[in-house]
């Protein structure tokens, strides 16, 4: 690791730390508790020992995570999410829901065995036109999983849903191109494992990257429930288009999961809503 992106990594992890710390020590989390049941959907990415990379959890870390969930009972499916955001099932406070974005191979050789250990229900978007493809992103060199590893995820019980057809931003294009990647990627879905995907994570999932054209265009062709990467708690009423996640990184400890489990993360939301913001004014000021 160089020195500034060592330098970059020790600068985000010290604000990720002063928000978890930060949350609990001035009791919002006793608050959010004392306005009725908060349930979150947790976002994982890939698996592996890679020092440095905050997409990249560690094997032993993500089996402490998942048998504290399924110590403490925490643990829900996708099912029961939708049925607590629909008013329909009753769930323990801070109950957590996981999702693995991108369905690289490490979901299948590190994160399914841990899963299935310690009985925790999972969800895994993946981009259906990039199964079985080497590595294309360029932040890892790490090969997606097959339609057959694909297969036993579903068969172990491990939900699949889209993750839009070739992981590019719905925000950033034309209606009809948003649709489409909406709509091959749940039809490729249901022609390789045999049903078709009730569930989407938006690709980044930035406030850019959805809006309330490809909300209603995701309910149009099919789907019941989407997800953002915008922090923040999930509560009885919500739409269940458009729905917040809360990211786990990789180098963290087990007691900052479990605060983020606990709503210490949730405040990241106003960084996610601020950056984009930035970001914007930025290009619109070269643009000038």
């Amino acid at each position: 690791m160089t020195l500034a992106a060592r330098a970059r990594w020790l600068a985000k992890k010290g604000a990720r730390h002063g928000v978890a710390y930060g949350s609990w020590a001035c009791g919002s989390l006793a608050a959010r508790a004392a306005r009725g049941t908060r349930i979150r959907a947790i976002t994982y990415h890939r698996f592996g020992d890679v020092p440095g990379d905050p997409w990249c959890v560690a094997p032993a870390a993500f089996a402490a995570q998942m048998q504290w969930l399924a110590r403490n009972g925490l643990a829900i499916s996708l099912d029961d999410l939708c049925a607590f955001v629909a008013g329909r099932k009753a769930l323990v406070h801070d109950a957590v829901l996981v999702t693995i974005d991108d369905g690289c191979r490490s979901t299948v050789t590190d994160a399914l065995p841990i899963l299935r250990d310690a009985g925790v229900p999972a969800v895994v978007f993946v981009s259906a036109g990039l199964v079985g493809a080497g590595a294309v992103a360029a932040d890892h060199d790490e090969p997606y999983a097959t339609w057959d590893e694909l297969a036993a995820l579903r068969a172990a019980r491990i939900e699949i849903g889209s993750h839009a057809f070739d992981h590019r931003s719905l925000g950033r294009m034309g209606a009809s191109e948003a649709r489409d990647q909406a709509v091959r990627s749940r039809r490729r879905i249901e022609a390789e494992l045999g049903a078709p995907p009730r569930s989407f994570a938006y690709p980044f999932g930035t406030r850019a990257d959805s809006n309330a054209a490809t909300d209603r265009m995701l309910v149009e062709v099919g789907y019941e429930v989407a997800f953002t990467a915008v922090h923040g708690a999930i509560r009885p009423g919500l739409a269940p288009i458009g729905l917040p996640r809360v990211k786990v990184e990789g180098g963290e400890s087990l007691r900052m999961f479990e605060l983020s489990c606990r709503g210490a993360m949730d405040a990241w939301r106003l960084v996610d809503e601020v950056v984009p913001r930035l970001a914007r004014a930025r290009t619109e000021t070269r643009a000038r």
